[in-house]
């Protein structure tokens, strides 16, 4: 099983935290990473997951947009900056069906550093904005390892361009 995530791209500053848009730029990244990916992600994909928070949900729009795709967007609960982690690591570890997830650090770092088994947890993670990262589960939980067994099968960088 294959899960696909994708860090928030470039957003304005402000406040309230959940109500920033995403600028020009993180725009223009969202795109591109719409564009970048091929069918061999869209064909398996079923739905696009996201944070509720503006930037998540603006990302997803674009990504969806620029693809040219009709998979639905879906509000994923647990995917904001500060949730828990752990929890959306035990729904993944569960999963049967390829997963694409759009949220925020430092969530996604500390999510894949479980999935992965770092010691160092979201230390050992440096998740850029509009960066993707693709893990493939090789082996479902155990009393051992709680969210079975990841690889990291893929990381791309935010994409180039101004």
């Amino acid at each position: 099983m294959i899960v696909h995530l994708l860090r928030h791209a470039d957003a304005v500053p402000g406040e309230p935290d959940a109500g920033r848009r995403l600028s020009a730029k993180g725009r223009r990244q969202s795109a591109r990473v719409g564009r970048g990916l091929g069918l061999e992600v869209w064909s398996v994909v079923r739905v696009i997951e996201h944070s509720p928070l503006l930037r998540s949900v603006q990302t997803a729009q674009l990504v969806k947009a620029a693809a040219k795709i009709r998979q639905p967007l879906q509000v994923l609960a647990g995917l904001e900056p500060e949730a828990n982690p752990r929890v959306t690591a035990a729904q993944l570890a569960r999963t049967r069906t390829p997963r694409f997830v759009v949220g925020h650090n430092p969530h996604l770092a500390s999510l894949v550093g479980l999935l992965l088994g770092l010691r160092d947890g979201a230390a050992g993670i440096h998740f850029r904005k509009a960066a993707l990262v693709t893990l493939e589960r090789l082996a479902g939980p155990t009393s051992r390892k709680p969210y079975g067994t990841w690889r990291l099968q893929a990381l791309r960088p935010p994409p180039a361009g101004k």
